[in-house]
């Protein structure tokens, strides 16, 4: 199982290492901008329905699609044409993305491509760790093939790693056996060091090691989701997805929706201090019972904190839906839905901050080394020994670990016994 896993195993995490430290690795290439965009006191950002005054004053024939705020930015928006609305979106045209300043409304334009040198770098950077997380994630494959072949060749890593527990578990605690099995002998052979390697660091890193397992098993495999969330929430089953939607009868509301709009954003923005961005999508003019959606992301590195909701697009009423585990603050959660809502923050070592992710990388690593080490005990035991045997039949003897059951001890070949002869004359 090792070997079917291991290969797999090896590229995940090496992927992952080189992932896990990106935002730190682009800050400190591309040097930071002033803040542009800095709240005085007293002053909130543009509200919704002033942003949609003005797009409707650059184009009274077309709608706003989306609107993001964004920290120290301009803010951006999209505007469609009325007759394109509902038509699905072209992936090869791409809508024309138009700013404003965040807290006077000045219109600044439309958004147009950095070329600087700094823009060009932070671009093939990003395409960098897209590509690493691309290969840690689904293996360059295409995602219906790659996603289970990752997330079942962790499910073996994980049984192994239990396998490992028991199998670095002596029969006898002894004063030599707890030193083979909590020191590694620096000063022993190669062998005897990688074999160290393999079962002490396993040994102590075996629960962190296993909970990046764990937590990255929860986005591929649908069964363990669900059954990771009923255990760490007393038996409670993962609840169905349910959609919420507008209410159509109340269209002659519809003149009350501004107003009542913006006091939710400005309550959401007043709760959720400068956050990183929040994203406002607006819904086709067709889909009549569809609603207003939010997205407010607080920190980019860390997810737990994030927030979904939902809006009735006539009143402008805040919707509580069952669509994901955003749906509420984070302190509304019972203890097993803040583990869940943890799991990112947990697998890539942002819980805490820099320390967490240094102890992540230390800790992938570790587990990228597990299947190479491994494969080198396999290997020993099974070709490796040939030349150990053929020693020991010219009478040296060659010290090996003990705990290696396959290790042949060294024997000393005995000459029989001269027995006394007389010779003729004595006769």
């Amino acid at each position: 199982m090792g070997l079917i896993s291991g290969s797999i195993v090896f590229v995940i995490c090496l992927m992952g290492c080189l992932w896990v430290f990106n935002h730190e690795i682009i800050d400190l290439l591309i040097p930071k901008k002033e803040r542009q965009y800095i709240s005085a006191s007293g002053q909130s950002l543009v509200s919704p329905s002033r942003i949609i005054g003005i797009a409707d004053s650059l184009d009274p024939n077309a709608v706003v699609g989306e609107i993001t705020y964004t920290r120290d930015h301009p803010i951006s928006f999209t505007i469609q044409q009325k007759e394109d609305k509902g038509k699905g979106r072209n992936p090869k045209v791409k809508p024309q993305v138009h700013l404003l300043h965040p807290y006077t409304g000045k219109y600044l334009g439309l958004q147009v491509k950095d070329n600087s040198e700094e823009a060009q770098l932070r671009e093939k950077l990003n395409s960098f760790f897209a590509w690493t997380l691309n290969g840690h994630r689904f293996l360059w494959l295409p995602r219906d093939i790659g996603r289970p072949i990752v997330n079942y060749a962790t499910l073996i890593f994980s049984i192994t790693l239990i396998t490992g527990l028991v199998w670095w578990y002596p029969k006898k605690w002894t004063k030599s056996t707890r030193e083979k099995s909590f020191r590694i002998k620096w000063k022993a052979g190669w062998k005897r060091v990688n074999l160290d390697l393999h079962n002490v660091v396993g040994f102590y890193s075996f629960l962190l090691v296993l909970l990046l397992a764990v937590t990255g098993m929860y986005y591929g495999i649908e069964w363990f989701n669900r059954a990771l969330y009923w255990s760490t929430n007393w038996g409670t089953p993962l609840a169905e997805r349910t959609s919420v939607h507008s209410d159509s009868t109340k269209i002659d509301q519809l003149a009350h929706f501004p107003k009542a709009f913006d006091r939710e954003i400005h309550r959401i923005l007043t709760q959720y201090k400068d956050p990183h961005y929040l994203t406002i999508t607006y819904p086709d003019a067709e889909k009549k019972d569809a609603t207003i959606s939010v997205y407010i992301r607080n920190d980019m590195d860390r997810q737990y904190n994030n927030r979904y909701y939902s809006f009735d697009r006539y009143t402008g009423a805040f919707l509580p839906n069952n669509i994901t585990l955003f749906n509420k603050d984070f302190y509304e959660l019972r203890a097993g839905e803040q583990f869940r809502r943890l799991n990112y923050d947990i697998h890539v070592g942002s819980i805490w901050g820099f320390p967490t992710k240094v102890l992540a990388f230390v800790l992938t690593l570790i587990a990228g080394s597990l299947p190479i080490t491994g494969f080198i005990i396999w290997y020993n035991r099974k070709w490796g020994k040939k030349k150990g045997r053929n020693t020991l039949l010219k009478g040296t003897a060659t010290p090996e670990d003990k705990r290696d059951s396959d290790t042949v001890a060294p024997t000393t070949i005995r000459k029989p016994p001269v027995r006394f002869r007389p010779k003729p004359t004595d006769l």
